[in-house]
């Protein structure tokens, strides 16, 4: 019996298996079919959509050869209604003032505090050569809009009505304000060295600088002896002032061409005062009123020596000892008799 009911076992695994087996070939051939179904079908569309992409590009394609041959043909009309090179010098100057105008408004909108300070020395409102009751705005020249730093709208003889002339006598002023306070520094500076114990010559007034020379004997600066005879200090002279003025002149740097004329920055800022835009503005200011005080007050140095026969230090020193015997008043009214040095 036992051996009856094994074969009885063994012969329904064996139909079992075979019915799993069975089973288990129509899913995996269903699934196959399927699977081949949904790929054909997902490879139809994705050529269909590269085909329409590829339509598309043909048409911009084409749009945009149509474009160019219409740029073509209205470039010659372009040139001529409108030459860039002519162009171009306009758009230089207004970049600068419409982007100062763009910066202004949007730090309005902001509320930065600066933007008040640069609102007295720039645009419609800005300070000017008298009060507002003496001076009414309309009666200043409509060229002076107060773009650039020390517009005060003053131009009694209408100077900068011409674009180029303004920009020429800009440079110009400016210019000569650098040296003029370099001027007065190297006036004041070594007649004061003198008078404390610091030699810079038997007689440092700035009429007799250089005589040393003239003399066959050597320049001091505060007790040091410079060896440097005539003809070395001329050579030296014509090659750094003559270079400065000839890139001045022809609106080259040695640094690069795509520095600003007049205020370079780069490499002529190691300390970085033109970082900041609107302080940068403001300083473009203090710098030209300061270069027009340097200015007088060389004026006031060249009358003084030529009255005085002294130096600005001598004659503040002067003064400082006794302010109502030493005074303009006293040296006009000849209470001072002293011979003219010139």
């Amino acid at each position: 019996m036992a051996s009856s009911l094994v074969s009885k076992v063994n012969v329904a695994s064996k139909a079992f298996l075979g019915q799993a087996v069975t089973s288990a070939e129509t899913v995996a051939t269903t699934s196959a079919r399927s699977f081949k179904v949904v790929a054909r079908t997902t490879q139809q569309k994705a050529a269909g959509t590269a085909k329409k992409a590829f339509g598309t590009a043909k048409q911009a394609v084409g749009t945009a050869k149509k474009a160019v041959g219409t740029v073509r043909k209205q470039a010659p009309l372009a040139k001529v209604s409108a030459p860039i090179k002519k162009a171009a010098p306009a758009v230089k100057k207004a970049a600068p003032a419409a982007a100062r105008t763009v910066k202004r408004a949007a730090r309005k909108a902001t509320g930065n505090a600066s933007d008040d300070e640069l609102s007295k020395w720039y645009g419609p409102n800005r300070r000017l050569f008298l009060p507002e009751g003496l001076l009414d705005r309309e009666e200043v020249p409509s060229y002076l809009t107060g773009e650039i730093p020390g517009d005060y709208g003053y131009d009694p003889l209408g100077l900068g009505k011409k674009e180029k002339d303004f920009d020429q006598y800009r440079a110009a002023e400016l210019i000569h304000a650098r040296w003029a306070m370099l001027g007065a520094a190297g006036i004041v500076i070594p007649e004061a060295f003198n008078r404390s114990g610091l030699p810079c010559g038997p007689e440092a007034v700035w009429w007799k600088t250089g005589a040393q020379l003239l003399e066959g004997e050597s320049l001091q600066w505060c007790g040091i002896t410079i060896p440097l005879n005539l003809a070395a200090a001329t050579i030296a002279e014509i090659v750094l002032v003559g270079g400065a003025e000839y890139y001045r002149s022809a609106n080259k740097s040695p640094l690069g061409s795509d520095l600003d004329p007049l205020h370079p920055g780069g490499a002529f800022d190691p300390l970085g005062l033109a970082d900041d835009p609107d302080q940068f503005a403001l300083l473009k200011v203090k710098e030209i009123k300061n270069g027009r005080l340097a200015l007088f007050s060389l004026l006031g140095f060249f009358v003084q020596a030529y009255v005085t026969q002294d130096g600005p230090v001598a004659n503040l020193a002067a003064h400082l000892d006794d302010p109502f015997a030493n005074n303009i008043i006293s040296v006009i009214g000849g209470n001072i008799e002293r011979s003219p040095v010139l």
